[in-house]
């Protein structure tokens, strides 16, 4: 059925709880599984040295990200996983990208809130990319 799963992670609660469920997932069903995370990237008016500094932390940073989430994987039984880190300022639409490229069959991603006010304001990202997504969105909810 699903061959080819992303999961999206942000170094929160909701995406590690996303990231073992898209594990299990995928070690069920034998297919591959990609870990994205998106990093911000620095405005281009910030200027040098800044804009460097600031790009090298944010990637150290999404680097981090993705180690700790393969490391959580690991511990939990595998299965290997692909990673991918990709700069922007929108995340849902990074994700959407992924999902509009042909290389994934399921997204998976945990759910936040964002507060009332901001939720109704913006809508959240799994809300925009489930909304939007070409591919089915697996939307793994936390405890809270």
């Amino acid at each position: 059925m699903f061959s080819q799963i992303v999961v999206a992670v942000d170094g929160s609660d909701h995406a590690r709880r996303a990231a073992l469920t898209a594990a299990r997932l995928a070690r069920q069903l034998g297919a591959s599984l990609t870990l994205l995370t998106v990093y911000h990237q620095p405005p281009d008016f910030e200027g040098e040295p800044d804009y460097s500094d600031d790009l090298e932390s944010a990637m150290r940073q999404a680097e981090a990200t993705l180690d700790a989430e393969v490391a959580a994987i690991g511990a939990d039984g595998g299965p290997a996983v692909e990673r991918e880190a990709f700069a922007g300022s929108q995340p849902g639409r990074t994700l959407l990208d992924a999902a509009e490229s042909g290389r994934y069959d399921l997204l998976v991603m945990g759910t936040r809130g964002l507060g009332r006010l901001q939720s109704a304001l913006m809508g959240s990202v799994s809300a925009q990319v489930a909304a939007h997504s070409p591919i089915p969105v697996l939307i793994v909810h936390g405890e809270d």
